[in-house]
């Protein structure tokens, strides 16, 4: 039987009324079955005024820590106290997150597994809807994935498909990272010299990799994440900015080959793959879960549903493709029914007949699909009877 982990979950605050209730209420919902969580908040000095007493009030009700600079310090020795404290209070893992993320049930546990994979990881970064090159591409986030249950039932889904299945990848995300105390103790602290922050992950990743430790992305484990908004008011980032250029100069200083490695990377295609496949899984898990619906037309007019749409273009050959909450997929099902039986392959893929089929406009080949896929049809002309 694993050993029970001692985490502390530190999470990092500067303003965000709006959203950080949600990132703490989240956090105190985390399993805690296999493995040991406590919660600090670090507000540094918010400047809202009230602000700080009303979230030191709610951390109390909720026995969550709470520390407030007597100033403000910036990212990333803000972050360093986090570091510290579950250095020197004996934690065997600190989790760094933001403040405007909703944290899933079982974030801990999986997190854990990923990092206890490999005794040479030195940090572990979740998927997201907003974390750069880790996210997976989401339509709607806001709308589709800002709600605790949801993104806790996406990230059980992760897990059943990955489990604790790592991927290096070439620097991590602070907006939520597992670090193992022993990585604090060789790697070292965030560098002040990021100032207010944004870059300091990315140096420390970097440093972490040059003394021989791997950073990774755990597959199985999901985290929405609002973004930078509240960045752009506090006037860390110029308006529509997702970086600060001077920090990323010092990054080239420092790293002279890493932007190559992160393009080479990029190009290796391995990470839009993993896109491409989380986005089926969901789907296709979502589908045998709460059911979908088939719609077939020229012209897509899917809506809100249930369980997923699957999407059937009777007048173009083009891939087959399914949507679920601002997920999109393809099938690698081609809309002719030349290519095989794809009511067949559909009811398959969704573990069952479709709930039901909506026909848009009727083709040669429709009434053969409709009748192959079962479930109750309904038409739903969108052209008018004379054109």
């Amino acid at each position: 039987m694993t050993e029970r982990a001692r985490i502390l979950l530190a999470i990092t605050v500067y303003n965000g009324r709006d959203l950080v209730l949600a990132a703490v209420e989240s956090a105190c919902a985390i399993d805690t079955s296999t493995h040991d969580v406590n919660v600090l908040v670090l507000d540094d000095h918010s400047p809202d005024p009230g602000w700080s007493e009303e979230l030191a009030s709610v951390c109390a009700e909720r026995s969550v820590r709470y520390y407030c600079t007597p100033r403000n310090l910036g990212i990333p020795r803000n972050v360093n106290l986090g570091l510290l404290a579950a250095h020197d209070g004996g934690y065997s893992h600190v989790l760094i997150a933001n403040s405007d993320v909703l944290f899933p049930h079982n974030l801990v546990d999986r997190l854990i597994a990923a990092s206890e994979s490999d005794n040479s990881i030195a940090s572990v970064t979740a998927w997201s809807n907003n974390a750069g090159i880790y996210s997976i591409p989401n339509d709607d986030p806001v709308a589709c994935l800002r709600d605790l249950e949801r993104v806790s039932w996406l990230s059980e889904t992760l897990r059943d498909e990955y489990d604790d299945r790592t991927i290096d990848v070439p620097a991590g995300i602070s907006f939520c990272i597992l670090i193992p105390t022993w990585a604090v103790a060789e790697v070292g602290l965030m560098d002040p010299v990021f100032g207010r922050g944004y870059c300091e992950e990315t140096d420390w990743t970097l440093r972490s990799q040059s003394l021989g430790y791997r950073c990774t992305v755990a597959l199985g484990v999901f985290v929405y994440h609002a973004g930078q908004g509240s960045n752009e008011t506090a006037g860390l980032l110029r308006q529509g900015a997702t970086t600060v250029d001077q920090h990323e100069a010092i990054v080239d200083m420092r790293y002279p080959t890493f932007r190559a490695d992160v393009g080479a990377y990029m190009a290796s295609g391995m990470l839009d793959d993993l896109h491409a496949q989380c986005c089926l899984t969901i789907c296709r898990s979502a589908a045998r879960e709460f059911g979908y619906s088939v719609e077939m037309g020229r012209l897509s007019q899917s809506g809100s549903h249930i369980g997923p749409t699957i999407i059937i273009d009777t007048g173009d050959p083009d891939p087959v493709s399914v949507r679920y909450l601002g997920f999109n997929a393809s099938l690698g099902l081609t809309g002719s029914p030349d290519e095989g039986d794809i009511g067949l392959l559909i009811r398959e893929f969704g573990g069952g007949p479709p709930r039901d089929v909506n026909v848009l406009d009727r083709g040669p080949h429709t009434q053969d699909l409709v009748e192959s896929l079962g479930g109750s049809t309904v038409d739903t002309p969108i052209y008018p009877a004379r054109v």
